[in-house]
């Protein structure tokens, strides 16, 4: 018998919801997903140009053989100042955005394109006229392609290919952005993602494909210290963070011993084994055990270490969608799942169960066992399929979505009331657009897009987050 819901989820009313003044209420979007465009103006192929285009076509199916290519057309400044207008109607104060390394770097490393930095440029100053705060990601899955043909992030000088790319951002934007993200969640690029299409070709055992992941997952928090150390040596005047994808672990079965032994395993590999990389300097010994067992190689040096523990972000972003019910089996990697599991009722949302109190329990776990850092919610929202994404009159009534934002947000409020850190809410996504590998087929989006005409509907969830958004204090 599957988990039953507990205590702790209600959903409290628009109206008793309120922050901070200067609090952050905006939306995420990622390069990739929303701005096509992917040979415009210099630019470089990315590592997703190449999946899409390429990869997709013949060795898996990405959505209905669906590519970036296009996205959303926001590379392009008429159709961009139009979603700016619908997020300044929203009234949020903050979008989250990620510019693509292989525009501002077409080959990864050496000469950089005027073009991409004058693009972001001209976005950063559309957004502060509209009284809208960016925040900035470096990477967000997109290394270029040509360094991916180099060993990616396999290759140990994928630690300098970026921090020397964060330097020309940095010097570039770092008196216009306060806020910057150095990586969008390291574990699902490497431990799921490349795992599940298996980018490598590999035939070996589940387990080892999986710990293969672990090399590249420590050069990549190897380029963030870097890169954070590189922030901070310039002076800029904000902050410097890393967004990570957190999901608290629970048995799927309380009553199963086997989920309920999975559980801590998972929990590590999944939540601990960045968390305490960055503000330890160390990583959880369970974790670190299993995956050498099966990359018995992998042996990260001290120095690598004492270079986690010497440079700590200044926030750090998490990405939030649902707590982790864990199943074991014995033939998914580590011995057990979580993907795909939610025992919430129908209609259930595809990204897991909605349990805002386990956002809640979060932020106090990090206030308890990692001294309560700054943290910002850079993702949150959920997808519900075709019932929440009709068009009925014009109009899409995503009703289930609406209370998962709402359930959210309460569990956030409560959370700062109890001492929680936190300085932003980012809600993914304010439009529906190309999620990786199941195309446009899930839809995340506050507005809705046509993917014929590329039209914009506001949904309801649009129309709730703004009635919240506009009782928020204003600063002077």
């Amino acid at each position: 018998m599957a988990q039953a819901p507990v205590a702790g989820s209600q959903v409290p009313a628009a109206s008793s919801i309120r922050f901070p003044k200067g609090f952050l209420l905006g939306t995420s979007t990622a390069a990739y997903q929303v701005e096509g465009a992917y040979q415009a103006d210099g630019k470089g192929e990315s590592k997703w140009d190449f999946l899409a285009n390429k990869v997709g076509a013949t060795q898996f199916v990405i959505g209905k053989k669906e590519t970036g290519n296009v996205a959303d057309n926001m590379y392009d400044r008429t159709q961009y100042l139009k979603d700016i207008a619908l997020m300044k109607e929203m009234g949020v104060n903050a979008y989250r955005f990620s510019i693509a390394w292989s525009r501002i770097i077409p080959q990864g490393t050496g000469a950089v394109n005027a073009k991409g930095l004058a693009h972001y440029d001209q976005l950063i100053t559309d957004l502060k006229a509209a009284g809208i705060e960016p925040v900035v990601t470096l990477y967000h899955f997109d290394m270029p392609q040509p360094l991916m043909e180099k060993g990616g992030w396999n290759n140990p000088e994928s630690v300098q290919w970026y921090a020397a790319y964060a330097e020309v951002i940095f010097k570039h934007y770092g008196q216009k952005v306060k806020k910057f993200i150095t990586f969008n969640e390291p574990y699902i690029e490497h431990f799921l993602a490349d795992y599940m299409m298996n980018v490598e070709q590999s035939k070996a055992p589940a387990n080892v494909r999986y710990a293969a992941a672990m090399p590249k997952a420590h050069n990549m928090l190897l380029a963030n210290a870097k890169a954070t150390a590189v922030y901070h040596r310039l002076k800029l005047p904000g902050m410097v963070g890393i967004t990570l994808n957190l999901s608290p672990c629970m048995p799927f079965d309380a009553n199963n011993p086997a989920d309920v032994r999975a559980t801590p395993l998972q929990d590590e590999l999944l939540n601990t084994l960045f968390l305490d990389a960055i503000y330890k300097g160390r990583y959880p010994k369970r974790a670190l055990d299993s995956l050498q067992k099966y990359n018995p190689a992998f042996r990260p040096a001290p120095a690598d270490m004492a270079l986690l523990a010497a440079q700590k972000p200044d926030f750090l972003g998490i990405n939030f969608y649902a707590p982790a019910q864990v199943k074991a089996d014995p033939t998914a990697p580590m011995g057990c799942t979580w993907i795909g599991n939610n025992t919430d009722p129908a209609p259930a949302s595809g990204n897991g169960p909605n349990r805002p109190d386990q956002l809640y329990a979060l932020l106090m776990r990090l206030k308890t066992e990692y001294g309560n850092p700054t943290t910002m919610i850079t993702e949150n929202g959920a997808a519900y399929g075709d019932v929440d994404e009709a068009v009925v009159n014009g109009k899409i009534n995503d009703t289930h979505r609406c209370q998962y934002l709402l359930g959210h947000l309460g569990a956030l409020q409560q959370a700062l009331a109890d001492g929680a850190k936190t300085i932003g809410y980012m809600h993914w996504s304010l439009l529906d657009n190309f999620e990786w590998v199941f195309g446009y087929s899930v839809k995340f989006g506050l507005i809705g897009v046509d993917r014929t005409t590329l039209a914009r509907t506001p949904k309801q969830s649009y129309y709730l987050y703004q009635s919240i958004l506009k009782q928020q204090p204003k600063l002077p």
